[in-house]
């Protein structure tokens, strides 16, 4: 529909005459215009302001269509019929937990007439606490051949026991064992060299080879341990260990030594920093009628961690107590680890430490000390290593390292000048530097093969020593082991010595005397006949390489003990 407006005649003249006017001007401007113009470019009109319109369009509609419609229910009743069906078990199965026994036994017998035997009885599953005993018997018969040619009797005997047990508490465990230790052997070296005299170190009268003729020595220890400790993180990041233990150490000459020992130890994580720290004791009172020694030493180790991305850092000072606080030593503790990949780690650091020796470890060791022998803590004053450990693929691993470190004190063993047999070692000390390199390299073929390859070599830089005691210059360790059908076991072992130099059995010769190196292969098999009965065997010095242990002490030749094992 169109809609017509009235026009007035004043409004119409108004009209006329602005148009007129306005068609005028644009003559007059285009009147005398000569210039000339190039377009270089097409016209791109642009806008210099423009604003987004921030609301939707709003849509009014002035037609307004009512809406109406009805509905309506109708009932109807519906009677289903239920019928209960019987489902069907599912596929699952509770995973068989394996059937524990209570106790092992294993008897054997070997060349040398060397009785062997061990028993361990062991509580089964319990959520709140295990008990358990251990002990075990070794002993050998045997005769060793000198350099002189003549066969001495070279008996030895091992027997331990041990009760055990550990209780599961809410967050942590506490462990406890008490244990008895019996070593025996025969100290059936002598010297066989002669002097620059013409004489012999060791007389032939004195070269006694009859069990009854040979020195015996015996070591026995009585002690226990004691330990609690978390077992997961708290829910504000604390964990904690506090150990303890006692020893009491007496031989056939009735020279005693009590050593009581206390460690504790606590640590607190968070994102990415931890801090904790170690203290610990040891109190040592010993006796060799009429002297006596009594000393306690103490240490402290606190330390600050640091983790960020690929870098791993922990240091802290370390600082040790002299014995009954005669001085105190400082050392310094660092050590950076920095994961570029999974594949390889690098790693370096410095240390020290005060490592205090006893009576028991020293024995340990080498049984055929002298009595009432002279021992003094070794200050480990600085250590530097460096090292890179890694995986080569999934299943293969190394670790290879070289370390530094500046000492005072550190012993070795000389056989005593005063004994005309020259078979018990006094301790000497000297001051100095050790260098090792050494690296592992293990290869894990599956759960049945595996190979672990180990080596280290030392260089000893002494102050007045001319060489280090019965020290090896370097070591090789290289073990296999093979698992068939969870059946037969076979395991083998090459182990390799470096040759170490010994004092020349003349004392005012003041020369060096080199002993040849070890060469021992040793093997070991076990065949599971029944899930309770299976059969051992272990050959060990298998080439009978005629290796000196300690300067005058030739070990056995080839051994092999075989025997059966019971489970029930």
């Amino acid at each position: 529909m169109i809609t017509k407006y009235p026009i007035s005649a004043k409004s119409l003249t108004f009209m006329v005459l602005s148009l007129f006017l306005l068609n005028c001007s644009s003559l007059v401007a285009q009147e005398g215009m000569t210039k000339e113009v190039s377009v270089v470019r097409p016209y791109s009109p642009t806008i210099s302001d423009a604003f987004k319109t921030r609301f939707l369009p709003k849509l009014d509609d002035t037609l307004q269509v009512p809406t109406r419609f009805e509905y309506f229910i109708d009932p109807a009743r519906i009677n289903p019929q239920l019928r209960i069906r019987e489902l069907e078990a599912s596929g699952f199965r509770s995973e068989k937990r394996e059937d524990l026994k209570h106790s092992t036994v294993s008897l054997g017998l070997g060349n040398y007439w060397t009785p062997m035997g061990s028993l361990n009885i062991h509580t089964l599953r319990n959520p709140k606490s295990s008990l358990g005993i251990d002990a075990r018997h070794i002993s050998s018969q045997g005769t060793v051949k000198m350099p002189d040619q003549r066969n001495i009797y070279a008996g030895y005997g091992n027997n331990d026991f041990r009760l055990y047990g550990q209780s599961f508490l809410k967050n942590s465990t506490f462990k406890g064992d008490v244990y008895f230790k019996e070593d025996h052997h025969y100290l059936y070296g002598y010297s066989t060299d002669t002097l620059a005299d013409g004489s012999l170190v060791t007389p032939y009268l004195l070269r006694v080879t009859q069990r009854d003729s040979v020195p015996f020595q015996r070591f026995i220890t009585v002690g226990s341990r004691l330990s609690l400790q978390s077992d997961q993180k708290s829910r504000n990041g604390w964990q904690y260990r506090v150990d303890g233990g006692y020893d009491f150490l007496f031989d056939e000459k009735m020279e005693m030594e009590h050593l009581g020992q206390l460690d504790v130890a606590l640590s607190k994580d968070y994102d990415k920093f931890s801090f904790g720290g170690e203290i610990g004791s040891d109190y040592v009172y010993r006796t060799h009628l009429p002297d006596s020694l009594s000393y306690f030493v103490a240490y402290a180790d606190p330390w600050m961690g640091f983790e960020w991305k690929y870098v791993k850092l922990i240091a802290g000072p370390k600082v040790a107590m002299d014995r009954n606080a005669q001085k105190f030593l400082f050392y310094p503790r660092m050590k950076m680890e920095i994961n570029i990949t999974n594949l390889l780690v690098p790693y370096v650091g410095l240390d020290g430490r005060y490592e205090n020796h006893t009576l028991l470890s020293v024995s340990r060791e080498n049984s055929y000390i002298v009595d009432n022998i002279g021992i003094r803590p070794t200050n480990h004053r600085f250590i530097a290593y460096g090292g890179l450990r890694g995986r080569i693929t999934p299943l293969v691993a190394f670790n290879l390292a070289v370390s530094w470190e500046d000492a005072n004190d550190l012993w070795f063993f000389v056989p005593d000048v005063t004994n005309p047999l020259r078979n018990t070692f006094d301790l000497v000390y000297d001051n100095g530097s050790i260098l090792q390199m050494g690296g592992e390299v293990s290869l894990r073929q599956s759960e049945n093969l595996s190979f672990i390859l180990k080596g280290n070599y030392y260089q000893y830089t002494l102050d007045s020593l001319p060489a280090a005691w019965h020290k090896p210059e370097w070591d090789l360790n290289f073990t296999a082991r093979y698992a068939w059908k969870k059946k037969l076991v076979v395991k083998a072992e090459l182990y390799m010595l470096g040759g170490y130099s010994v004092p020349d059995p003349d004392p005012l010769s003041n020369s060096i005397k080199v002993m040849d190196g070890l060469v021992d292969i040793n093997l070991a098999a076990e065949y599971r006949f029944t899930p309770w009965m299976s059969a051992f065997a272990t050959v060990n010095n298998l080439i009978s390489d005629k290796y000196f242990i300690w300067q005058n002490y030739p070990m056995q030749g080839i051994n092999f003990v075989g025997g059966l094992s019971w489970i029930f």
